[in-house]
Formats: C-alpha cells, structure tokens, sequence
C-alpha cells in the first residue's frame, strides 16, 4: 500500500515520514530524554508506594496497565494522576469504559504469568495495547503508539475528530512510516515517537 486515506486526504509514506521528521528536527534538548523509561521507573515507584504506605499490591504492569486504559483524551500528568486515584479508590473522573478496563485490570493476580496478555486482552485497542508496551517495555518494544499527537504529527496539522478516528490499516501504516523514519534516523521507533510527541505539544 503506497498511500493512505486519513480523513478526506491521501497520504504517501514519503509525505507522513517528511512530516514527522519536520517536527523532530523542532526538537529541544529536553525533548531527546528517554520517555518511555522515565515512565517505567514512575510506575515501579507507585508500585513500591503503594506496597509500603497502603498494603496493596498493584504490579509495576498493573499500573501501566491502568495508566493506559485511562490514557484516550488525556495529557500525561492528568492520567497519571487519575490513574492513581482509581488506584487507591476504585474510581475517578473518566468515562465508565476506560474505568472499567482500569478494574479489570487490578482484579488480575499481580503474579500471573501471563499478565501481558491478559492486560493486553482487557485493553483491546491498538493505541492503549501499545501504549502499554512502550511503557512496560521501553528498550525492547518495537511499536509505535500512534495517538491523537502521532497523527497530528503525520498529516501536518491538528488533526480533527474524523482524522483521530483511524482504522487498524491506518493505524499501521502511521506506524511503519514512524519505524522507517527512526531507522534512518538511528533511533527506536518509541524514542522517536516520544520525541515527536513532546516536540508537538511545545509547537502547537
């Protein structure tokens, strides 16, 4: 597939990968920090918090796995911070879906073998089972979440609400353009997409 349709516009992979290097070459050097290990090493010390001062006992993927389902819509410092809540009260100020997976989630044992899987079950989405990864697995996860920003950063512009709703085709095809582009540039494709992510939010 040479181009794709996001919205009512055709996109190439040479135009998506142009557009995303245009916004990386915008970056500062804060921008260049490791994102996804930053937010490993948070979830750990919630973990451990959480363990110490309350008893409970929420896996650092239990933690991702709740920061993810309430992720859609949300900035970064507003869902960790509901994310916690939900956490240490069964509730927060989201939508009743996001809520719910967030609950599933943390009736998991912390301990299962399997809880990628089960997380990733729970989860569903392209976007938020990625997102999880990154975050579980920021030096070996080799998918890019392609979020509202991501596909800001693809077409040019803001996206609007038709172009945020994207297909799984769409979704991968964002997502081999951000791989190849990271390739040329000697990058993984999460780094690059962290990166582009926060350069994004500065310039816009």
């Amino acid at each position: 597939m040479k181009t794709i349709r996001i919205g009512t516009n055709d996109y190439s992979k040479t135009k998506i990968k142009n557009n995303i290097m245009k916004t990386y070459l915008l970056r500062i050097e804060k921008e260049n920090n490791h994102w996804y290990q930053e937010a490993n090493e948070w979830a750990v010390e919630v973990s451990e918090f959480l363990l110490s001062f309350t008893g409970q006992n929420v896996s650092r993927q239990q933690v991702l796995g709740v920061v993810s389902a309430l992720s859609p819509m949300q900035e970064w410092n507003k869902n960790k911070e509901i994310a916690i809540e939900l956490i240490m009260t069964g509730d927060c100020g989201y939508m009743e879906r996001g809520k719910q997976k967030a609950r599933d989630i943390l009736k998991l044992p912390s301990v299962v073998i399997c809880i990628d899987t089960e997380i990733k079950s729970i989860l569903n989405g392209e976007k938020t089972k990625t997102f999880y990864e990154n975050m579980v697995y920021p030096t070996r996860s080799s998918g890019v979440t392609v979020d509202r920003h991501a596909i800001s950063i693809a077409i040019g512009h803001i996206a609007d609400d038709k172009e945020q709703s994207i297909s799984k085709d769409v979704y991968t095809f964002i997502e081999k353009c951000y791989i190849m582009t990271a390739e040329t540039l000697g990058l993984a494709p999460l780094h690059l997409q962290s990166i582009t992510w926060q350069t994004w939010k500065r310039i816009k």
